[in-house]
């Protein structure tokens, strides 16, 4: 979930800083930005959990990560959602009109800036670095959410699933499950997640459960799959293809996402960054935050070791440290690139700052 007002109200100034046309001075910048923002937060994600029985290329987790190894509380968890206030209809049926007009992009597109506009824009997404599908009590956490009307999502691994599970999950008004798959062979599976992983049983219990919801015309729940572009040889690029044809026929949202794991990339030298947010500048210090899974408040959701805290959502409102000093200074420190020091999203971040970005030409969707 994003402040979808902020996003549109600043959508024409971004398109001058995007063309390299921008006049405002980075203090000017900085107060009209301060103008716009919603003193109340708008929460991206909650990471219920960061345990994980996956190996993952593509994630931090395995090789960077250092924080304890623990489920949120459930109290903490509470505490946080009942701080939550969803987008009304209005409000999103306005926003959903300006991104066909502004950006031309159809709710039935199957990409990736369809799925991050259409579903993670209104929703409270329930991942971080963990599985979901490990939680032991995701599904008390669904049935809380939809009593206070919050839309929910979360991505998982589909070797995970319990079908049993995922459908308590699903009937306790989960909004969207996406199923993260990688390769159309066991091997492959294996190769980018891990020993635990597989393609064949992964498909089989997606298909089992896109059985039970078409029995059951109660269910709401939206199904997504998706593959990340891993690479760009021609074999790969069959491989997407292929991908998209095996659900062609099937009610799931299929798409191919980018390869966007920023901070990993700029930690592992090893690794070829192929972020599409290169031509971009990060908005999330004015859209929203995340809470991690120890009530730690950062940023965005890729502060894979809370280096960047704003907070504790245990002992503060998260209103309280959205309107903090230190919010303020990371506000300041992308506008203007003062005082910078080891601050991650400065000098080890895929996606520019705006101080950054400025002057550099490039053009850019945020589609996260």
């Amino acid at each position: 979930m994003i402040d979808i007002k902020f996003f549109q109200d600043v959508f024409n100034i971004k398109q001058e800083i995007l063309a390299d046309k921008n006049n405002l001075s980075y203090d000017e910048l900085f107060f009209k930005f301060e103008s716009l923002r919603n003193r109340k937060p708008f929460v991206f994600n909650i990471e219920t959990t960061n345990v994980c029985n996956m190996d993952c290329v593509m994630c931090p987790r395995p090789k960077l990560m250092r924080r304890k190894i623990q489920h949120m509380d459930m109290g903490l968890f509470e505490k946080v959602v009942k701080q939550i206030k969803p987008h009304s209809d209005a409000e999103l049926r306005s926003f959903w009109d300006f991104v066909v007009e502004k950006y031309g992009v159809l709710a039935n597109h199957r990409n990736e800036n369809a799925f991050y506009f259409y579903t993670v824009v209104k929703s409270l997404t329930l991942h971080g670095f963990g599985e979901p599908l490990l939680d032991p009590y995701m599904d008390k956490r669904i049935s809380l959410c939809s009593e206070l009307g919050i839309p929910t999502y979360f991505s998982c691994v589909p070797a995970n699933i319990s079908v049993e599970k995922v459908w308590d999950i699903i009937k306790a008004g989960l909004g969207t499950i996406k199923f993260s798959i990688d390769s159309l062979t066991d091997s492959g599976q294996k190769k980018v997640r891990g020993k635990n992983n597989n393609f064949i049983e992964s498909y089989d219990k997606i298909c089992e459960l896109i059985k039970l919801k078409s029995k059951d015309k109660s269910v709401k729940t939206e199904f997504v799959v998706t593959m990340v572009a891993l690479s760009d040889t021609q074999e790969d690029r069959k491989m997407y293809s292929d991908f998209m044809k095996l659900w062609h026929e099937k009610p799931v949202f299929a798409y191919i996402k980018s390869q966007d794991n920023r901070w990993f990339h700029e930690d592992d030298e090893d690794l070829e960054c192929k972020s599409h947010y290169e031509s971009q500048y990060c908005e999330f210090p004015w859209l929203s935050l995340t809470v991690m899974a120890d009530g730690t408040v950062v940023p965005c959701s890729q502060d894979y070791n809370c280096e960047m805290s704003m907070g504790n959502a245990g002992s503060q409102t998260l209103e309280e440290v959205w309107n903090s000093a230190k919010f303020d200074q990371l506000r300041k420190l992308h506008i203007k690139g003062l005082d910078a020091g080891d601050w991650k999203c400065y000098g080890r971040c895929d996606i520019k700052t705006l101080n950054k970005r400025l002057g550099s030409g490039e053009q850019g969707i945020l589609s996260r």
